[in-house]
């Protein structure tokens, strides 16, 4: 019962660390305009939304699947974005 409510409550932690994550990358992404700002506000969306669909893949009800493929797609286009600024 113990193990059970320490992940729950490392999960909910990380949870937050991530939704802050994501916050830092979109008003890094919207204020700055130099290259090196765009590249982290990238590389954050990309970390953040990894985090994110990997709680969609481990989710048991079906609406975690969905959101799984919804962040992949971001996870992708955050790549995208890194190479597209930083090449």
């Amino acid at each position: 019962m113990i193990w059970k409510l320490r992940k729950n409550l490392e999960t909910k932690i990380a949870r937050y660390i991530a939704l802050t994550i994501s916050v830092l990358s979109a008003f890094l992404l919207t204020t700055f305009k130099l290259a090196g700002y765009q590249v982290l506000g990238w590389c954050l969306a990309v970390i953040s939304s990894t985090m994110w669909a990997y709680w969609g893949w481990n989710s048991k009800k079906q609406e975690g699947y969905g959101r799984f493929i919804m962040e992949i797609l971001y996870v992708l286009l955050g790549m995208w974005g890194v190479y597209n600024w930083y090449g």
